[in-house]
């Protein structure tokens, strides 16, 4: 099992509570390390256990890594908006 935070491709241009980006042109270092195929943006505060099963760690859409799945590491360059979206994620739960 791997604890995951929730990621989608869509409306990157508007980050919520909890939220960070990773996108090509802005972090392309993040974006490589995280072996992402498409600009993506994480929620934090949304986070799910998966297990390593194809159904959620399958080889992505033309497959920039090659034909394996890759479970990316997140670059030192965005490790301040990861702790920002996180610590705003505690607060906001905290109330």
């Amino acid at each position: 099992m791997t604890l995951t935070p929730y990621g989608t491709s869509q409306q990157l241009n508007r980050l919520h509570i909890g939220e960070f980006a990773i996108t090509k042109q802005g972090a392309p270092a993040a974006f490589k390390a995280a072996g992402l195929s498409f600009d993506t943006k994480f929620n934090v505060g949304q986070a799910v256990a998966l297990p390593w099963r194809e159904d959620f760690f399958a080889v992505p859409p033309n497959a920039p890594l090659g034909q394996s799945p890759k479970l990316g590491s997140l670059h030192a360059s965005v490790y301040r908006a990861a702790h920002a979206a996180h610590a705003a994620a505690e607060a906001a739960r905290a109330g």
